[in-house]
């Protein structure tokens, strides 16, 4: 059967987190060598893709996949790795028979004859899975136990050591395209493995979300009409919201706008702009000027902050007219999501100059 395609934009819903915790500027770290990955026969998959597991230190499973288009690890490629968006949402679609992917199948068959194209499931999603898409109201324990950007980043962390084990894949190229909650966690590994030469930042913020979230809001309130006493009275009742969050940062039951506060306190304790200064990696960074979920505003800061720090290299797209999709506002109803933007990251992670180790 040929497979529908199920784009879920996941990301959509709450965007922009920040960087956690206190990464420590990394050296390359070593992978064992001839880690070999365990392959699954999952009959539940769209054609052209493989799953994979590698085993976590507590004995349970990270689920991976690989774009098969082209070859499975036969051929010397770099690696791409791909970060989705906030939620508990699965990588793939899968219900009565019919079988679809998320924007990650839109990559990997734009880029699958030239990377090893692969991503993993978030911990506690379900396979096959899509209402959860942006969000954790229903997800299981074990997905709000682990939401966490230091959850995130040690399993990114992990699917490099698996990966560049592998003999066929060249070390000297590795390339995380993350997109919103995704990209913010892209900066953050980044940020703590040299391993990675290249970051592609696609909608992600630069100060923390709970910034994005006071801007939207006095956005949307004045663009409706409402009176600067309404709007200051909804930018107070967030910033209450707030501090019930940090009151209780590592509740996992307490919600706010679809995710756990323990995801919260995580994600907004310092923003991803400090992560992007902190890498060594190339870096290409997109967004929307009519996003609604993380603001122009905070892109503009960002470039700003990078601009302001000497980070000269950056690639910096503003796509006028797009939102948090990035698709094009002419595209054809139920085009693939950002399909020129792929096609420009990938031009640029094949024509970058790397940066030589250490540098």
């Amino acid at each position: 059967m040929k497979p529908t395609l199920y784009i879920s934009f996941a990301f959509a819903g709450l965007i922009s987190p920040v960087l956690a915790g206190d990464y420590p500027d990394a050296k390359q770290a070593s992978t064992p060598p001839g880690w070999t990955l365990a392959f699954a026969k999952n009959d539940k998959l769209p054609p052209g893709f493989r799953q994979f597991t590698v085993n976590r230190s507590d004995g349970s499973e990270l689920v991976g996949f690989l774009a098969a288009k082209g070859d499975s690890l036969s051929h010397r490629r770099p690696l791409l790795i791909y970060l989705d968006g906030s939620g508990a949402q699965s990588q793939f679609y899968y219900k009565d028979g019919k079988r679809g992917y998320s924007v990650f199948g839109i990559l990997a068959n734009k880029a699958g004859d030239r990377f090893h194209v692969a991503t993993s499931e978030k911990r506690g999603a379900r396979f096959g899975d899509m209402t959860a898409a942006g969000a954790a109201t229903s997800a299981p324990a074990e997905y709000n136990h682990h939401a966490t950007l230091e959850g995130r980043v040690s399993e990114i962390r992990l699917l490099l050591d698996a990966l560049l084990a592998q003999p066929n894949v060249d070390t000297s190229r590795v390339v995380l395209l993350g997109q919103s909650e995704g990209a913010d966690v892209a900066a953050a590994v980044a940020a703590a493995d040299r391993r990675v030469t290249h970051v592609a930042f696609l909608t992600g913020g630069g100060p923390t979300q709970l910034f994005d979230l006071e801007l939207l809001r006095r956005k949307g309130m004045a663009k409706s009409g409402a009176s600067p006493d309404e709007i200051d009275k909804a930018i107070r009742e967030l910033e209450s919201d707030y501090r019930k969050i940090f009151a209780d940062p590592s509740s996992e039951s307490k919600m706010f706008m679809g995710h756990a506060y323990k995801r919260w306190s995580s994600f907004c304790s310092q923003p991803p702009v400090d992560s992007l200064l902190r890498t060594h990696a190339k870096l290409f960074l997109a967004h929307g000027s009519e996003d609604t979920s993380v603001p122009i505003e905070s892109f503009d800061l960002l470039v700003v902050e990078l601009i302001r720090h000497g980070r000269n290299d950056a690639e910096i797209h503003r796509y006028p007219g797009r939102d948090h999709s990035l698709t094009a506002p002419n595209a054809a109803k139920n085009a693939p999501a950002m399909s020129d933007v792929f096609d420009a990251v990938l031009t640029w992670a094949l024509s970058t100059a790397k940066n030589p180790p250490g540098d």
